[in-house]
């Protein structure tokens, strides 16, 4: 019996499992800047996001940012529109030098993102703040450069229980100049058309072995 058409159909069974990242950016239209962030008062920056009819996975995010010298942690959170309702992903604490006035500061969380929700990702001072007043600058862009979210802060100071338990800032308007970088999470009947093609590419090479 003969397969001409092997080729092909192992083609069509790993079409579907390939899923392409899709990136969003404000960068091209970042235009200027806000501030203060850092200690001891406004202590967390955010930029909250929406997704949609299918779920993500956040690979990574970045914000643009001029030297701040007192750690933060990097996170990622459920936005209950106001505030932040779960914390799903929390970094070590961090500190950087920059190279240049601006900086681009990326973390690489991997968290799958529910379809029809809404999130936010943030830098915060706080619960790690030492003693004294360290504050600095982040790229910021107009209401136009992202429709799906907006620039939110909060004044929380060195009290973490704030990130869930008090309202944000969600007033000023604009978008963080940032990047997200989103992957599909594939849907189950991918995985079943991915055995199917591991399958044939099983039958293919036992059909090589017997036939030499």
């Amino acid at each position: 019996m003969k397969f001409p058409a092997l080729g092909f159909l192992l083609t069509l069974a790993f079409a579907p499992a390939v899923h392409a990242a899709t990136t969003i950016s404000t960068l091209d239209q970042w235009d200027g800047d806000v501030s203060p962030f850092g200690t001891p008062d406004t202590a967390t920056y955010g930029q909250t996001i929406t997704i949609g009819e299918q779920a993500q996975v956040l690979e990574s995010f970045s914000f643009i940012l001029t030297e701040l010298n007192t750690p933060f942690t990097i996170e990622v959170g459920t936005w209950t529109g106001s505030r932040v309702g779960e914390i799903l992903y929390q970094s070590d604490p961090f500190r950087f030098s920059a190279a240049s006035e601006y900086t681009e500061i990326t973390a690489y969380p991997s968290v799958t993102l529910n379809a029809n929700s809404e999130y936010v990702l943030y830098f915060t001072t706080s619960g790690i703040q030492g003693s004294g007043e360290n504050t600095n600058a982040w790229g910021f862009a107009p209401d136009t450069a992202y429709d799906g979210g907006t620039f939110v802060y909060l004044n929380n100071g060195n009290d973490r229980s704030q990130l869930t338990g008090a309202a944000w800032n969600t007033t000023l308007g604009g978008d963080l100049a940032f990047t997200a970088t989103l992957a599909p999470v594939p849907e189950p009947s991918a995985y079943g058309v991915m055995l199917l093609g591991l399958a044939l590419v099983g039958f293919a090479a036992r059909r090589n072995r017997s036939s030499a």
